[in-house]
């Protein structure tokens, strides 16, 4: 099929397409891929409500740039790489003055998550069409785009109050919307600990070529995936402790809440946790923990 007429952009949307729709056509794996494509709003998210902040670093300004190295090296490259930045940075502890997101940058941001990945990727499944899976792929740019069209409507200059209470509603939603696919999942496949162990657990040993369809290399591909985008976000939140008791809870947190409600929702859970921290009243945030 051609999509927009250059043939480079055409070969590589190709592959993608027939990637993700040979996945999503297979009703057996359908439920897991729907939870780790709804897990990765909360990482997605962040990308970009980090460079949002005041005291921003210019490595992580370019949420652009980094969703065009994902969607095309995978994710399981892409946000290893933005944890190591963010942590190298500083971001991981920032002052409460430098944390600060005023009100424009907040909305703009949930606006571009609702409107740039919860709608595309809802479509993405509902239609389970191949121009819809080809417009999907650029769900980096439709964020920016809807981030920018937002910001250009509501500047900065005029809604420069605090918006934290916004920044909150973006990490309940994105926990929410992670939260959902994973309990259904689980509540699908009951005590099938066998279904269980196939659709979650990646093999380690390649699957033998003679014998793999191309659903089969789609979804250990997914899982493999999962695991390092979804791992090294976990692992990175273990950064914004102050202290080895809170490394320890969120471990715990992160563990328990990854089973229960999947580990999108455990990252939304420790981001809400962080933006609340920044924003305590300054005798609160003074006091050592």
């Amino acid at each position: 099929m051609r999509y927009v007429g250059l043939r480079p952009i055409d070969n590589i949307l190709c592959t993608l397409v027939t990637f993700f729709q040979t996945n999503l056509e297979e009703p057996t794996t359908l439920p897991f891929s729907g939870d780790f494509l709804a897990s990765l709003v909360a990482p997605v998210a962040l990308t970009f409500i980090e460079p949002s902040r005041s005291g921003r670093s210019v490595a992580t300004s370019f949420p652009l740039t980094l969703g065009v190295l994902y969607q095309t090296k995978g994710g399981g490259i892409g946000f290893p790489l933005f944890w190591l930045v963010l942590i190298l940075t500083g971001h991981h502890r920032l002052e409460r003055g430098a944390a600060r997101i005023n009100q424009a940058k907040a909305e703009a941001n949930l606006f571009a998550v609702l409107v740039g990945f919860a709608l595309p990727t809802a479509l993405l499944f509902t239609l389970q069409d191949p121009i819809v899976t080809a417009l999907w792929q650029f769900f980096p740019f439709w964020m920016w785009a809807a981030k920018a069209g937002h910001l250009f409507f509501r500047p900065s200059s005029r809604y420069n109050t605090s918006g934290y209470w916004t920044v909150q509603a973006t990490f309940i939603f994105t926990y929410i919307m992670s939260a959902i696919p994973h309990i259904a999942t689980l509540w699908i496949i009951g005590a099938d600990t066998k279904l269980l162990k196939y659709l979650y657990v990646p093999p380690i040993s390649p699957p033998d070529p003679a014998m793999t369809t191309l659903h089969l290399a789609t979804h250990v591909f997914f899982q493999w995936d999962a695991v390092f985008l979804l791992g090294s976000s976990l692992l990175g939140t273990l950064w914004f402790a102050n202290s080895a008791k809170q490394v320890a809870l969120i471990a715990l947190w992160n563990v328990v809440a990854s089973v229960v409600v999947g580990p999108g929702a455990a990252i939304s859970g420790v981001l809400l946790w962080r933006e609340w921290r920044f924003n305590r009243a300054p005798e609160e945030a003074s006091k050592k923990q």
